[in-house]
């Protein structure tokens, strides 16, 4: 039975794990059709040339950017591309009325000179920064309904934000936060670097940009804002040979005597209604998330009860990014949250 097709999306940056993961995902989405691909490309390809894995589930061509083509035959549209790209796109798709949900991080930051400071560039679009929308629809589903211009979060971030603001939201931990997390290869796109082939990847562990790694100031800033909370944060990412997912082991301090009783009602305040967090009696393993769009927490108290460890997992390139993103666009376009990802 053929899907009925209701929006028309199309798809900037495709041969990119995120674009790539963006076009399986919605091949399987029962309401959406893809009409529209690009990436560098010099002349127009068969996307199942580039990637043979499409071959007889899509008969698209991946193109260059054509403006005014988009703007016929798309009706949303998703922006898999390098930072600081999408500061010369979203202007014209957003004037034209179109909905956009930008997967880099150039409408992320509210603060233009965090992101110049992190990201080495002047921020080109300072009207629309201010009405782009954090997507995290744990906590922003309303204000995602609403928007037409959606930032869709980073990977590291999903992994903190979710199983942290809880705790700072019910004043139970102190400020000074420790994050290890470790992520798969994959969530640094593809680039042709020595320590990005397989012999160095595989079987193989570093760290790396601690302290002043692009993501710790969405971090911060995210969880101000939905916590009220400052934090003292310190965060150590690492990359790990495997092939998707992040792994993040969060220790904190809390401010009185905690039980796991306690922290697990807690969690379901939160987290009891929304599809796509899973709070787990035993800590996570990443297996459970990868080829999903969960997150699953968990955690472990010390024998006090006053230090503990919370511990998150989810598929870097699912809900760290397509998946989330698809759960924004089922938001913006009144669909059911979960439409295309279970």
């Amino acid at each position: 039975m053929k899907k009925k097709n209701t929006v028309k999306t199309g798809i900037l940056g495709v041969t990119g794990f995120t674009g790539e993961k963006l076009v399986e995902l919605i091949l399987k989405h029962p309401l959406v059709k893809i009409t529209y691909l690009t990436a560098r490309v010099k002349n127009p390809i068969p996307y199942a040339k580039l990637f043979p894995k499409f071959k007889g589930r899509t008969d698209l061509f991946c193109e260059a950017l054509d403006f005014k083509k988009a703007l016929k035959i798309a009706d949303i549209f998703f922006l898999a591309l390098p930072h600081t790209v999408s500061l010369k796109i979203v202007p014209y798709l957003f004037k034209e009325g179109k909905k956009v949900i930008d997967l880099s991080a150039d409408y992320r930051l509210k603060d233009p000179e965090v992101y110049e400071k992190y990201y080495k560039a002047v921020h080109g679009d300072k009207k629309n920064l201010k009405t782009a929308v954090y997507g995290l629809a744990e906590f922003l589903k309303t204000e995602i309904k609403k928007s037409r211009l959606v930032a869709n979060p980073g990977c590291y971030p999903v992994s903190v934000i979710l199983p942290l603001t809880p705790l700072l939201k019910e004043n139970l931990v102190d400020s000074k936060i420790i994050v290890d997390a470790k992520s798969s290869i994959t969530g640094a796109g593809r680039k042709p670097l020595i320590d990005y082939h397989y012999t160095n990847i595989s079987n193989n562990l570093w760290a790396y940009k601690p302290f002043i790694h692009q993501h710790v100031p969405e971090i911060t800033t995210v969880l101000k804002s939905l916590s009220g909370k400052k934090i003292d944060f310190s965060f150590v990412p690492h990359a790990v040979g495997v092939e998707g997912g992040i792994y993040s082991t969060i220790y904190v301090y809390f401010k009185k005597k905690m039980d796991e009783g306690k922290l697990f009602k807690v969690y379901d305040k939160y987290y009891a209604n929304t599809p796509f967090v899973r709070v787990r009696e035993n800590l996570p393993k990443l297996k459970d998330v990868v080829g999903t769009n969960f997150c699953d927490i968990g955690f472990s108290l010390d024998a006090g009860g006053k230090k503990g460890v919370i511990c998150s997992c989810i598929d870097n390139l699912i809900k760290g990014a397509a998946g989330n993103a698809i759960q924004n666009m089922n938001l913006m376009c009144g669909f059911k949250e979960t439409s295309g990802l279970l």
